[in-house]
């Protein structure tokens, strides 16, 4: 390309960069980087997310920390019905927040909860939920076991955000089976969430556990 060719590309490159900025300011477009800091954070606009393509577990876990701080900042606790539970580095992850201030209120199927106690109990351990004993901030309440009346919700809530799907906090649920995770912010949805909640963690048959 010639010195002449050059500079008449790089004006009709510059006027066309200038012109879009020209478009973008008058019509008021939104910007795309807050549309890629949310697909890179893990979408909380409703789309799904399915395990094992994706690693459901890591994205689990950035969610869960966001929650967790939103609900320090706003002084609520952070609302969690757990089906099965077995995934150490989620319980990990609550000890850290509700040790830094975060209140978390545990709900869990008693059927699950039992197994799991006696199947660390074989290997000399102690469950998820057992570790999470002792920490001020972390209240625990159990569904009566039954096979025919299960727990088998799965979802959380900060207040604002809505995680619900059909992954159990398991490894194998997060990263190998085939489920799906779901984020929304939709103010219906959170809502019909948290006074379901509200409900089950006050049946009075519930054993508290701390």
């Amino acid at each position: 390309m010639g010195f002449l060719s050059r500079i008449a590309a790089t004006a009709l490159t510059v006027a066309f960069v200038g012109g879009g900025y020209q478009y973008v300011r008058t019509h008021r477009l939104p910007s795309v980087r807050p549309i890629l800091a949310a697909t890179s954070t893990g979408d909380r606009n409703g789309l799904e997310h399915f395990s094992p393509a994706e690693n459901l577990e890591r994205l689990e876990m950035a969610q869960l920390s966001a929650a967790a701080e939103q609900a320090r900042r706003s002084n609520i606790p952070l609302k969690i019905a757990m089906y099965a539970f077995t995934d150490r580095a989620l319980a990990e992850l609550l000890i850290k927040e509700v040790d830094r201030g975060t209140v978390v209120e545990l709900y869990r199927d008693g059927e699950q909860y039992e197994n799991e106690k006696r199947n660390a109990a074989r290997f000399r351990d102690r469950s998820t939920t057992e570790l999470l004993r002792g920490h001020r901030n972390l209240h625990i309440r159990v569904k009566p076991a039954s096979r025919s009346d299960l727990m088998h919700l799965k979802a959380w809530s900060d207040g604002t955000l809505l995680r619900e799907g059909s992954a159990n906090w398991s490894p194998a649920a997060l990263k190998r089976q085939d489920n799906n995770l779901r984020f929304t912010t939709n103010g219906e949805e959170v809502r019909s969430f948290l006074t379901t909640f509200a409900a089950i963690w006050k049946r009075p048959a519930n054993l508290v556990i701390q």
